[in-house]
């Protein structure tokens, strides 16, 4: 069954883990969506590995595993990564790079550092170069994987536009520097990634043609969209089901399931509004016993209670079938547990989630108190087992949000999932 997984929060949600976890049923494995600021972190013989492009299939040797043309591809990145997988004893021959990819160029970077430094406010991106790159895909200026394959158009193409670039460093006060070696280094990589490029849309039809099964792996998270997201502090691309569609050039009769990850809690990186953050010892002990700081940046992640407002927003404009709950085991010492249950303030009403930052920074959260467990519930197999206030708390999520649980993840290895006989 050909299906899509998406984070529902503002990313983090233990997607890498998810995905790995599923992937072993499917013949298809493809990233659609997002750059290397993204990080799934996956346990792999007991090791543990952070994929920034590559999909989680790769671990599955019979599982074709593609980077979709929806995806921004930092070339010595994605290198350096396969190297890395190489070196786990990974063969890599399963993986397709989409030759239609945009690039991150050398300049990307440098200047998401120059947006961000002087925006009046500040956004949180992770300065690698991701919405710069989406922005000269929309400005139809993009390079494409296809292109370092090609050296003299590759070096035709980059030419006028990193002498555009250095006008605009300029511009703001920053020194124009000089990118012939990047570019040199980029030709290299392109050598490299060679053997992976195709064409991914043609691949991915076939499979679905073929009756293959297929999954979406989605990056970032639902409220990160850039339309329908928590605005301006989202990502620069659809980490929404719209997303799938646009980055792989599958209709949506390609999808038959829809599963979204949560965490049992809340947490945000970067700026922007938080309704349910907390700054106490709670928020403390959340961040260390989740251990959430940035599989990409390490930054500390901001943590919260669970906010069911966003969490039905997100089930409904995704279409959601089931929800894969992650981190439940974070919880365990709590002897009480809030859940954000509506919204009270000026943008407040009847329920509604008010996507844009300017409404939802007005919002005060209104909880309800939920039983705490108060045991620990990592080495539990079978959901009948978890504590009677373990299965409360999920009940109460699945009647608020209207989707049921599916998958239950009690810890960060494979074998610590519960998957829920309906």
């Amino acid at each position: 069954m050909n299906t899509v997984v998406l984070g529902l929060q503002w990313g983090d949600e233990g997607k890498g883990k998810a995905i790995d976890y599923l992937a072993g049923a499917f013949d298809v494995v493809t990233r659609f969506q997002g750059g290397h600021n993204a990080g799934h972190t996956v346990y792999y013989q007991g090791r543990k590995v952070v994929l920034h492009v590559l999909p989680s299939g790769i671990f599955y040797p019979a599982c074709l595993a593609v980077i979709a043309h929806g995806v921004v591809v930092q070339p010595l990145q994605l290198v350096e990564e396969i190297k890395n997988a190489r070196a786990l004893g990974l063969s890599m021959q399963n993986l397709a790079l989409s030759d239609h990819a945009p690039l991150i160029l050398p300049f990307h970077q440098q200047l998401d550092v120059v947006f961000e430094d002087s925006r009046y406010q500040r956004i949180g991106t992770t300065r690698r170069g991701i919405g710069p790159a989406y922005e000269d895909v929309i400005g139809r200026r993009a390079l494409f994987v296809k292109d370092l394959l090609q050296e003299n158009a590759f070096r035709s193409k980059i030419t006028p536009l990193a002498e555009y670039y250095r006008r605009l460093f300029t511009a703001h006060g920053h020194p124009a520097e000089s990118f012939d070696q990047a570019i040199d280094q980029y030709l290299q990589a392109g050598a490299f990634l060679k053997p992976y490029v195709a064409n991914t849309t043609f691949l991915l039809q076939r499979a679905f043609q073929d009756g293959k099964n297929i999954l979406f792996e989605g990056a970032q998270g639902t409220l990160l969209d850039i339309n329908l997201g928590t605005y301006p502090f989202v990502t620069s691309s659809n980490t929404t089901i719209a997303g799938v569609f646009s980055g792989t050039g599958l209709s949506p009769k390609s999808v038959e399931r829809v599963i979204g990850i949560s965490k049992a809690y809340a947490t945000r990186v970067g700026e922007g509004p938080f309704p349910t953050e907390l700054k106490d010892e709670n928020g403390r002990m959340l961040r260390e016993r989740g251990n959430e700081y940035g599989s990409t940046t390490g930054r500390p992640r901001r943590v919260g209670w669970l906010d069911l407002v966003a969490l039905k927003y997100a089930v409904q404009i995704n279409g959601v079938d089931s929800l894969f709950i992650t981190k439940l085991d974070v919880l365990d010492e709590l002897a009480e547990i809030q859940v954000a249950t509506a919204y009270e303030g000026a943008t407040a009403a009847d329920g509604q989630f008010p996507s844009h930052a300017d409404g939802l920074s007005l919002v005060r959260p209104v909880y309800q108190t939920l039983p705490g467990w108060r045991k620990n519930i990592g080495a539990i197999g079978r959901l009948k087992d978890l504590p009677r206030q373990v299965r409360s708390y999920l009940s109460f999520i699945e009647d608020f949000t209207g989707a049921g649980v599916s998958h239950v993840s009690l810890g960060g290895e494979r074998e610590q999932t519960i998957e829920v006989d309906r």
